[in-house]
């Protein structure tokens, strides 16, 4: 089942007198101002696992005054903060006012996460969310970075102050264009109530895949792929994600698999072509521009767009997501 009907299941489990809505869709510029105009909301927990997204909450939650609680982790390290609390807190663009180059960041998949690190933020989190609700703001991480070191096991803080000189957010902008690059394209402003749209996962995809020039190799669709193979297409596989990744779910005519990070001319036939493909098509296309840069001809390097995820979407529905 989905996240969302599972997170309501066990909150009513624990307390079947939780009133929970759920929304079933991605958050995206189209869509966050108005679920957040749907209801009088307090505060604002973030679960999110990547910077465009985070971007959006904060933004989001400045236009329309609400406090969040966010936190971040990976491998042994989590960090958990109060922003837009008052008039006078700091927010996550004082925190990080332009986004780490693409790349410099290892995703979870690629850099792990401490199983239990999830559960000790989450605490941290909820305890801020209570005394919010509860109006003890005495103490609240607002203003303040808690950084938790799981392996040294130590607390410490990182103070945060709101910059003055920083304009005012008015509306939102194409956050996966603006953590991919200096360019961004404005994609929303303030909603009137109950306006539609969102977008979609393929299109967050194409967007964000700015970040790689694609003249110097091919690419090709799910669709157009099945057809190819049909047709007799016979490319060695190079699938490009970890090797858990690889175990949840591939193509069954895989050759090899080899982190995109590690590609090198070694891991591919010196002749013929290579079908390469990741989850989404962005380590696919970092893979295949590597792999031009250490000599080997792009005419013969196609990249699967959308990754394993659209050939489940497009292709084979039975294939499990993750």
């Amino acid at each position: 089942m989905s996240k969302c009907e599972s997170s309501k299941r066990r909150i009513q489990d624990i307390n079947p007198f939780v009133s929970v809505k759920i929304y079933e869709e991605e958050f995206t510029s189209e869509s966050a101002l108005r679920i957040l105009q749907d209801e009088d909301w307090d505060v604002v927990v973030d679960g999110s696992d990547n910077f465009p997204t985070k971007y959006l909450i904060n933004d989001s939650c400045q236009m329309m005054g609400i406090p969040w609680v966010y936190s971040a982790i990976l491998a042994f390290e989590g960090q958990v903060s109060v922003f837009n609390h008052g008039n006078d807190g700091p927010d996550y663009r004082d925190l990080l006012p332009t986004p780490p180059p693409p790349g410099d960041v290892p995703s979870c998949a690629e850099g792990g996460v401490l199983g239990v690190l999830p559960g000790t933020c989450g605490c941290l989190q909820a305890t801020e969310v209570i005394k919010i609700l509860l109006g003890k703001t005495e103490g609240l991480l607002s203003g303040r970075v808690l950084v938790f070191d799981a392996l040294a096991m130590r607390f410490t803080e990182v103070g945060l102050q709101r910059r003055k000189d920083r304009e005012p957010i008015d509306q939102l902008i194409d956050y996966q264009g603006f953590c991919s690059g200096p360019k961004a394209r404005t994609s929303s402003s303030p909603p009137t109530p109950n306006q539609p749209g969102q977008r979609t996962m393929d299109e967050d995809e194409t967007v964000h895949s700015k970040e790689v020039e694609t003249s110097n190799f091919n690419s090709v669709s799910p669709v157009e792929c099945l057809e190819k193979l049909i047709a007799g297409w016979t490319p060695w596989v190079l699938d490009v994600r970890l090797g858990t990744e690889h175990d949840i779910v591939a193509l069954p005519f895989t050759d090899n698999v080899v982190p995109h990070r590690e590609v090198n001319p070694e891991v591919i036939p010196k002749n013929g072509e290579v079908l390469i493909y990741c989850k989404a098509g962005i380590r696919g296309k970092k893979a295949c521009a590597r792999l031009v840069e250490l000599g080997v001809d792009g005419s013969r390097l196609y990249n699967l767009e959308g990754g394993i995820m659209r050939w489940q979407k497009d292709v084979d529905s039975s294939m499990p997501r993750y």
